[in-house]
């Protein structure tokens, strides 16, 4: 565990040595991510994820912590694995912490969950999409939408906009994220009139994956949708461009631009689904943008402002309830009405989950992710 001062330390230092008000004991909030381990090597989000958690509480010091207290992170490595998860979870119960901000992989947020519901603590998932992870508990919520919808969305998509008949599905068996979601592609794609030729499997070490995309070729289907994180996505894009494979691939929320590191430009032309885009035309995401990027340069994504819309939406909570108790904590978060996020607007659902957040479809190219459209749940 890692206690993160902060880059205001030495002025808050000083404040609080003049000002009785500042006086009191830190509030202990727990950032638990994977610093180290497989989530770090094939993942691009997780360092964004800690980094905009830091901001977050950097800003909200500034103005003067929560409830006049300022706020102290304590950093917790849940080592890419759900036994470090279940560790980090229960130390950060131990050093006194009134909230959680993470994890990012569904499989570990599923793993510290039960820690922190049983301790009666709540924690908020920046951007676990599995619909199982708030299904743990009432002192469990997330900011980010979840698999049935993206799954929904990329298989529309696929369907409308592609207009693709056929589809093959590779799928890494090793990560609940990567089932479910091509679970749900699957299931709305063939809802949607499309044809579903083969369901193909590989272990998240996997390399070669000449078995998949040879038996992929010989069914020629017109899209390929391999819901997997960004390093095994990049490896089966560009084994099957080097077997003359030119069919379209689509991924989730695991995709992001690190994947022209492993695969370079062969990655062009393909799609995936992702929580927010720089072009975003929200007037707080706008202001927001144009100040992260003076204090961090240009690459911001959407896990880095996944985790501020969370730290931000548990402040706001902190101060409907008029109190640091987490269960009033709880009741504050779970009572949440169009809060004002920088990815959208919130409000949780009877999951805590938040109900009509807008999925965006993004597409590789010219060695960036360019901004494709934005779909809105139906009924919003």
């Amino acid at each position: 565990m890692r206690v993160y001062a902060g880059t205001c330390m030495l002025l808050l230092a000083a404040l609080l040595r003049v000002s009785s008000a500042m006086g009191a004991e830190p509030v202990n909030i727990a950032a638990i991510f994977a610093e180290t381990g497989e989530a770090v090597q094939t993942s691009e989000g997780v360092q964004y994820e800690l980094l905009g958690t830091r901001q977050a509480v950097d800003d909200l010091n500034r103005k003067g912590g929560l409830l006049g207290r300022r706020i102290q992170l304590l950093e917790y490595d849940n080592r890419s694995t759900a036994l470090g998860s279940r560790e980090a979870a229960a130390q950060a119960v131990k050093d006194g912490v009134i909230a959680v901000i993470g994890s990012s992989w569904s499989s570990l947020s599923l793993a510290m969950a039960p820690v922190f519901q049983s301790a009666h603590i709540p924690m908020i998932t920046p951007i676990s999409t599995s619909p199982e992870v708030t299904l743990v508990g009432d002192y469990i919520f997330r900011v980010c939408f979840i698999d049935p919808f993206q799954g929904q969305v990329m298989a529309e998509y696929a369907r409308q906009d592609l207009h693709a008949r056929s589809a093959v599905v590779l799928t890494n068996t090793g990560e609940s994220y990567c089932m479910g979601l091509a679970r749900y592609f699957i299931l709305h794609f063939k809802r949607s009139g499309g044809e579903i030729l083969w369901e193909g499997n590989y272990h998240a070490t996997a390399t070669d994956f000449t078995a998949q995309l040879k038996k992929t070729k010989g069914l020629s289907p017109d899209v390929i949708f391999v819901p997997g994180m960004t390093r095994d996505s990049s490896y089966i894009i560009k084994q099957a461009r080097k077997m003359g494979i030119k069919t379209v691939f689509l991924g989730g929320d695991g995709w992001g631009t690190h994947m022209y590191t492993y695969a370079g430009n062969v990655i062009e032309g393909n799609y995936f689904c992702t929580h927010w885009h720089p072009q975003s035309t929200r007037e707080k995401s706008r202001r927001f943008l144009k100040e992260a990027r003076e204090a961090f340069g240009p690459d911001i994504n959407p896990p880095f402002v996944l985790s501020y819309d969370a730290v931000m939406l548990l402040a706001d909570a902190v101060k409907r309830a008029d109190s640091l108790e987490p269960e009033r904590i709880r009741d504050a978060l779970a009572a949440t009405r169009n809060f004002q996020g920088i990815t959208g607007d919130i409000t949780f659902d009877r999951d805590r989950n938040p109900s009509g957040k807008e999925a965006v479809i993004v597409k590789f190219h010219n060695g960036s992710v360019v901004y494709v459209k934005t779909i809105k749940p139906r009924g919003e």
